[in-house]
């Protein structure tokens, strides 16, 4: 092998090792607020598996008032037109193909991508953060912000966008008159991740 083809193929190595590096430390192409990524198309369904990503995130405008994680750190931004319905349900689903994120915390926001409409964050390692909003403007766009707690969870994930609140709210109670005289299926429904909706019980002690 001659001189001047090992120092080629150094340089060729090199330029490779380079090449890699600028890929696999690539921000996401939503990193910003000025760069969202409209998801009104996928409303009523959801995005392909694993999707979005927070890896190599950096921080921008300002975290969520339920979020945990002293941020923003990774954050990335989406905006949507808000359907007729006026609600909004957005679930960032993980865990195998559906992506590798964990600790999620995400956010709601109005147009100018400071003022929260509502925020939450992970009640259990691998869940599937959902979030809603009610009373939302028709036709008007909103923002969304999702991030980690830390880089050792920050990842890949799935998003799903409905057009009406699940049993979180008053709005998407469960209809379980088909149950009377009998049961639901064994732990079919969980009030971790549940928000505080409408008045507590009389005779409750819980200050809910």
């Amino acid at each position: 092998m001659t001189k001047f083809f090992r120092a080629n193929l150094k340089l060729l190595a090199v330029m490779t090792l380079l090449t890699i590096s600028k890929f696999a430390y690539a921000q996401p192409a939503n990193d910003n607020f000025a760069n969202a990524i409209d998801v009104t198309g996928i409303i009523n369904s959801c995005s392909a598996d694993a999707a979005y990503t927070t890896v190599n995130g950096t921080p921008d405008l300002v975290a969520g008032s339920n979020w945990n994680n002293s941020g923003p750190k990774f954050n990335v931004w989406f905006k949507f037109t808000a359907p007729a319905t006026g609600q909004i349900n957005i679930t960032i689903d993980r865990g195998g193909a559906k992506g590798s994120q964990r600790y999620t915390q995400i956010a709601i926001w109005q147009a100018d991508g400071t003022t929260e409409i509502t925020s939450e964050r992970y009640t259990y390692t691998s869940e599937d953060v959902a979030i809603g909003a009610i009373g939302l403007t028709p036709g008007a766009t909103y923002y969304i912000s999702v991030d980690s707690f830390n880089s050792n969870t920050y990842g890949t994930f799935t998003l799903c966008l409905q057009d009406a609140v699940d049993y979180d709210f008053y709005e998407g109670a469960i209809d379980v008159t088909g149950f009377i005289n009998g049961c639901s299926p064994d732990a079919a429904y969980d009030t971790r991740g549940g928000t505080p909706d409408r008045n507590a019980g009389s005779a409750w002690n819980n200050s809910g």
